[in-house]
């Protein structure tokens, strides 16, 4: 390795580390206001509107609406929109099964994609606050009155829930519970920096003025939830995260359908910070998230990549040294307790931060099921985490940068 190389790794490992640790402190200054408590009722309450965006939902669309339907909220404060955005399965049939409800209204248009729903919807809006649940996720019963606390705040224009997994029924689902455990450790912080980048689709709540004063959702590269956030930062409008508001999601069950929504996800991410706002980048004006979250984010899709690159060129010299030893020496087995040198353990100093950078990893998992649960623990799913995601994400990230560089657009389904 020359010394050009082993500097820009040390660069590289440094700079992950300083963010990484940032967010610690952040968190370890913090943690006494992100204390679990039971939400406060209240004199009175907001009036909400929740749209529920649908293409082809005909499975789960029934419980996405009886979730709302059973959200601990004022009935006459709480309305509930369905968009059948063009469904060519049985979605209109399900959706106009609760029109009888007069909390419900049913839509229906041409398929145009999620962002011409929400607009709609947003457009037959008359309420104080408006929000979104895709027709895939269900609401906690308390997930409103955990959210609605955060826009007595007058700044706070948008409020984003913890997003967690509906159902971890195998392996890689486990390991996407355990993915969303430090998402939300990350949303949290961010919140607290004025740095969130993304208001999920799953029940983010937007005050009805957002949309008055910067405009409507837009396609956006498959992802106007991620557009709509780094669009209201370019206006610095304040978002907050409500990690007490649970919200439940149907994640992928096979690799090739998390690969196709990672690949979205990621695409939409790179295209929006390079094409639409790399004006953020770097800049100032924009806080810590032209400082440091979106600038990191970008940053942190090469990094990963390369040492991906680096950790197979590694496998690959090792195999090759065992078969230059093999086909001298021939195979010998050797029988015997086994024994331990410590002068035979090589641990250079990048070596040594990245052991430490796996620790802050697993750091954040305990802090952010901490947050989600209340309490510090491992599982299961933890395992899984720590066994596939790293061998798998570089597969999206790789096809994400592609798109980036060719301009192609990723497929929703």
């Amino acid at each position: 390795m020359d010394i050009f190389e082993q500097i820009s790794i040390f660069i590289i490992l440094f700079l992950t580390t300083y963010f990484e640790v940032f967010l610690l402190l952040v968190f370890l200054e913090e943690r006494k206001r992100f204390a679990l408590h039971p939400h406060e009722e209240r004199l009175s309450y907001p009036s909400i509107t929740i749209i529920v965006p649908a293409w082809n939902e005909e499975h789960t669309l029934a419980g996405t609406v009886n979730s709302l339907l059973a959200v601990d909220y004022p009935k006459d404060q709480l309305s509930i929109f369905i968009i059948d955005d063009g469904s060519t399965d049985n979605t209109r049939k399900v959706a106009e099964g609760f029109a009888v409800n007069p909390q419900v209204k049913v839509f229906s248009k041409q398929n145009g994609g999620k962002y011409t729903a929400m607009n709609l919807g947003i457009s037959e809006s008359t309420s104080d606050l408006i929000g979104c649940l895709d027709a895939d996720s269900f609401a906690d019963p308390a997930a409103l009155k955990e959210i609605v606390p955060y826009f007595d705040d007058p700044e706070t224009m948008a409020v984003t829930p913890s997003v967690q997994i509906h159902n971890p029924n195998n392996a890689l689902r486990r390991m996407q519970s355990t993915e969303y455990m430090v998402g939300e450790f990350t949303r949290k912080v961010f919140s607290r920096l004025n740095a969130l980048y993304v208001t999920p689709g799953p029940l983010s709540i937007y005050r009805k003025e957002v949309f008055e004063t910067i405009g409507a959702f837009e396609h956006s590269y498959g992802t106007e939830d991620m557009e709509m956030a780094l669009r209201m930062q370019s206006h610095h409008m304040k978002i907050e995260n409500a990690h007490t508001a649970f919200v439940y999601t149907v994640c992928p069950s096979s690799p090739r359908a998390l690969y196709k929504q990672r690949v979205r996800w990621v695409s939409g991410f790179l295209k929006n910070a390079f094409f639409k706002y790399r004006y953020m980048f770097l800049n100032g004006k924009y806080g810590h998230l032209g400082l440091l979250t979106v600038p990191f984010a970008f940053g942190s899709i090469f990094i990963a990549l390369i040492f991906t690159g680096l950790y197979l060129a590694s496998l690959w010299q090792f195999g090759t040294e065992i078969w230059i030893r093999y086909s001298a020496l021939g195979w010998r087995p050797h029988f015997g307790w086994p024994h331990f040198d410590w002068f035979s353990l090589a641990i250079d100093f990048h070596t040594l931060i990245i052991y430490l950078l796996a620790f802050i990893t697993i750091l954040f998992v305990a802090f952010g099921t901490r947050l989600v649960h209340g309490r510090k623990f491992f599982s299961v799913d933890t395992f899984w985490f720590l066994a596939l995601y790293g061998f798998i994400a570089p597969f999206w990230l790789a096809r994400s940068l592609y798109n980036l560089i060719t301009s192609q657009e990723a497929n929703w389904r």
